[in-house]
Order: C-alpha cells, then structure tokens, then sequence
C-alpha cells in the first residue's frame, strides 16, 4: 500500500493494522498525517517496510518492534515524535535501514541498539540525542555503511573503534559538540579506498524501495536517491574538534567530500592531499590552518567546490589546473597572508611586506642580541670580581683587617649619621607642636 506523496491529512485509521493483515509495504510518507502511530501496525505481522516519513505525527516513538519481526526498513523521518529511542527497535533481526532524524527524540543512544547486526543505515540526526558516541559502534555494528548524526547534542570525543567499521562510506557527526583530535585510523577506512559500482541494498527487489538521505554537499542541502550508494562523504564540521588534520586522510582515495570547516584545527594541510584523486567537495574553513596551500592540491582535477577561507594561510593561491575555475574570492578571504588570483592582493607586494617583516625581525634579534651579550657580560664580570675580591681578603690577611676595619668606619658614621638625622627630626617635630599649642 503506497500511498506517498499526496495531500491525505487526518489521523491514520486506528484499525489499520486489524483489516490489512497481510501487507508487506505501507508507505504514507510525503503527506500531512496527525495523531499518534496505531498500536493495530503490530497485527500486520508480515511487513517488511514501514514509511511514515515527513508527515506531522506526535506522540512518543512505540516501543511495540518486538510483534514486527519481519521488518526490514523502518523510516519515522520528519515528524514531531518526542521520547527515547525504545529498546525494542532493533528486535526485527533482519532490519537494515532505521532513519529517525528529524524529530524531537533526546536522551542517550540505548545499549540495544548493539542488537541491529544486519543493520547498514543509521540515520539520528536533527533530534536532541546527547551523551557520547558509544565504542560498541565499531565493535557490533560491523555492518554500518551509513551513520548520520548530525545536529544533535552529541559530546566527547570521536571514538578510534569506529575505524573498525570497514563498509562505512557516510560519516557524518557535523553539527555537534565533539572535542579531541580526529582519529587517524580513518585513514584506514576501506570503503573510502575503491570505488564503488552502482548496487541496490539487499532485498530493495522485493517492495520497490528507494533509499532517501539528505547530506550537505558543496555548501547545500541535497536529497539522494537512486545514486546514494554513490555517496562517499566524511562530515565533522561546527564542532570543537582540534589539532592537525591527520596525514593518514590522503589515503581515502575514492573519498568525495570532505567537510572539516568551523572547528579548531591548526597546522598545514596535508602536502600530498593531491592524491585524493576523486574528491569533489573540500570545505576547511573557519579553522586555524597555516601554512602554505599545498601544489598537489591543483592536480585534483574532480574538485570543484572548495572553501579555505578564514585560516591563517599564507603565500601565492595556485594558479595552475583546477586552480583556474575557482574565481570566487571568498573561497580565500580571511587569511591576511595569502595573495594572487582570485584576491586583490598581489604576490609582488606581498613579498615586499614580507622581506620588510624579515628585515625588522632581524634588527629586533641583533637588538635582543646585543642587549643579552650586554646582561651575560655584567653578570660574568660581577662574579669575576666577587670571586677575585674574595679570594684576595681569604689570602692576603692583612688586605683582610684593613677592609673590616675599613667597613667598620663606614658603618659607624652612617649610622651616626642616621642618629643625627633622627635627632633633628624630633627637634623639628617638638618645635612644630610648640608652635600650634
């Protein structure tokens, strides 16, 4: 029963599920349904595909999976559903594709969802899920090829077991609060490494379904289909993320997007990053990268949106190759040090700058210089002359009395001295208070 797509609104029957035992497919997204999901859906003990994406259902998600043990797909997208995610979800033990994203679902991942071992799509994200991301992942969801988390309230740190997930070919966490540096096991993800040739998910023949998943590629929002399973896409972007961009990511050969803007990263990009021979998307903006752009960069010929503004980059844009359609300056603005095509800064003026800073960087060092000789040299001669004089009075007794005694006289009239300055003070100080009595 496919009715997707259409202007239907009100609540789904109540009885559904009690006089259409026997479906294998029900599909009503796409439409303007309210009221909460039927427990009747339970009786249709043979179905398969479960859709009721993109509607305006409420109510808390059911926690009634374990009378569905038939279901291969369940899509609950784009409602207003609230709660947890239920224990029983992963129950069906056949199910591969489980999207919930964009509801109003909180609370921690439950430990359950360890028991979806055939599942190959996860997609939570646009919901208010928060805690960690769990280590099981790499370590019972072996099967994953795509995990979707972006938007929610994830926190901590990227977790290395999901190196352990060798199918992944769609990561994305963007949107979140993770910290810590990005793992360089990801390097090692081999879904990344090989192209893929065009393949429906196991059992898409049996109920004609078309995957649907929406993914940020080349700055916007795009709907993928038939050609998602083409899709190979590493997002962790607006997050807290640190350190260096890990030199192990240029081993991701057949990688098609990659999105690491608005963090903390610092460093260089990785200089041999032209290996990445089919990436089509590199957005790393809003960091704190430095250095030069790498040369290798302009012999990746299938890039075509690529964003490095608001670094600390510095030298000559590339002018070569792929370099020559990128005519856009703000995929360069905010990083003072950088000149050439597209910018307005030109390269000649910025090595003149550059050779005036390296000038008044030497004569500040010849300066430092001389004024550390200066302070090394008083302190050298100090000691010398303690050392000498000291072992001259140790030597020489008489040298010895005569300074003492020399000392000592000095001693008595400065503080004679003092008594005398003492003493006229108090004259002053009893004159004064004569005077005012």
């Amino acid at each position: 029963m496919n009715l997707a797509n259409n202007l239907f609104s009100g609540s789904i029957p109540i009885n559904i599920g009690h006089v259409m035992t026997k479906l294998q497919v029900l599909d009503l997204s796409g439409n303007a349904f309210t009221g909460s999901i039927p427990y009747s859906i339970t009786k249709v003990k043979k179905l398969l595909r479960l859709d009721i994406s993109d509607n305006h259902l409420s109510g808390k998600l059911p926690d009634w999976w374990y009378e569905l043990q038939q279901l291969h797909v369940i899509d609950f997208s784009g409602n207003n559903l609230s709660g947890g995610i239920p224990p029983s979800v992963c129950s069906p033990p056949s199910l591969f594709w489980l999207r919930l994203s964009r509801n109003n679902l909180f609370g921690e991942l439950p430990k359950s969802l360890r028991n979806c071992k055939s599942l190959l799509t996860l997609d939570i994200g646009e919901n208010k899920i928060n805690g960690t991301i769990p280590v099981w992942f790499g370590e019972s969801l072996l099967s994953l090829q795509k995990l979707r988390m972006t938007g929610s309230m994830i926190d901590g740190r990227i977790p290395p077991q999901l190196c352990q997930l060798s199918s992944l070919q769609i990561l994305d966490l963007s949107h979140n609060h993770l910290k810590g540096s990005i793992p360089s096991c990801l390097g090692s993800l081999r879904a990344f490494k090989s192209v893929k040739f065009y393949k429906w998910l196991p059992n898409y023949y049996h109920f004609s379904y078309v995957p649907k998943m929406e993914l940020v590629k080349k700055g916007t929002i795009r709907t993928y289909t038939f050609t998602l399973d083409q899709v190979n896409l590493i997002d962790l972007s607006c997050n807290s993320l640190h350190g260096e961009i890990p030199t192990e990511i240029i081993n991701l050969s057949a990688l098609g997007t990659l999105n690491l803007s608005w963090n903390q990263l610092s460093g260089r990009i990785p200089k041999d990053i032209g290996s990445m021979q089919l990436l089509e998307t590199l957005d790393l903006s809003s960091n704190h990268l430095s250095g030069s752009i790498p040369l290798s960069m302009s012999s990746i010929t299938s890039l075509s949106h690529l964003n490095l503004s608001h670094n600390n980059l510095s030298g000559p844009i590339p002018s070569t190759n792929q370099f020559g359609t990128f005519t856009d300056p703000s995929c360069f603005e905010g990083n003072p040090e950088l000149c050439g095509k597209p910018l307005l800064t030109d390269c000649s003026l910025a090595r003149e700058k550059e050779t005036e800073r390296k000038i008044e960087d030497d004569d500040d060092d010849d300066e430092q210089e001389i004024r550390q000789c200066f302070f090394v040299g008083a302190g050298v001669g100090f000691v010398v002359m303690f050392v000498a004089t000291f072992s001259s009075l140790m030597i020489n007794k008489s040298w010895r009395y005569c300074c003492f005694h020399f000392m000592e006289e000095v001693g008595e009239r400065v503080i004679s001295c003092c008594l005398g300055f003492i003493a006229c003070l108090n004259r002053i100080f009893t004159v004064t208070r004569n005077l005012f009595l």
